[in-house]
């Protein structure tokens, strides 16, 4: 076989199997965006030293992002020096190394979304009381039934 029909043999083979990889991470991406996550999560899985500043670290992460308006699974970079530098890549959109260096991190990115949304109940309660006590009303379950009811009828259950 030449060199020419072994490069073809491969792309082809290669191709086919990335089409499956990509299907398997929005498959995926369906089931972690089903938990209804509150707030963009993340979990590091590598990091390595900044070859742009001696004693900063980079952490490349795996994380559940809102991409224009759509929750999706992500590849990113944070640097400890500059966290205002923070990149996120749709993760079918990444390349091929990354898509499946990453596969064996996503148990460990969905127990970071659930471990952010039970710390985030607190945080909704409180606000639910501070709300209901402004505009007057009751914070009982019997409250909280009746109001998320009347928002699921008006159309903003989320």
């Amino acid at each position: 076989m030449t060199l020419d029909e072994r490069a073809q043999n491969a792309r082809d083979t290669l191709f086919k199997r990335y089409d499956v990889l990509n299907a398997l991470w929005l498959q995926a991406e369906e089931q972690l965006t089903a938990f209804h996550v509150p707030r963009p999560a993340s979990y590091a899985y590598l990091e390595y030293d900044d070859p742009d500043s001696p004693l900063a670290m980079i952490h490349e992460r795996l994380g559940l992002q809102k991409i224009r308006g759509k929750w999706r699974i992500c590849h990113g970079l944070d640097y400890d020096v500059w966290p205002d530098r923070e990149q996120w890549t749709p993760i079918t959109e990444c390349s091929a190394e990354i898509r499946v260096r990453a596969v064996r991190y996503v148990q460990d990115l969905r127990k970071a979304i659930v471990d952010d949304a039970e710390r985030f109940i607190p945080q909704v309660e409180e606000a639910i009381h501070t709300l209901a006590t402004t505009v007057g009303l009751s914070t009982s379950t019997e409250s909280q039934d009746v109001l998320a009811n009347h928002a699921k009828l008006n159309g903003h259950h989320s």
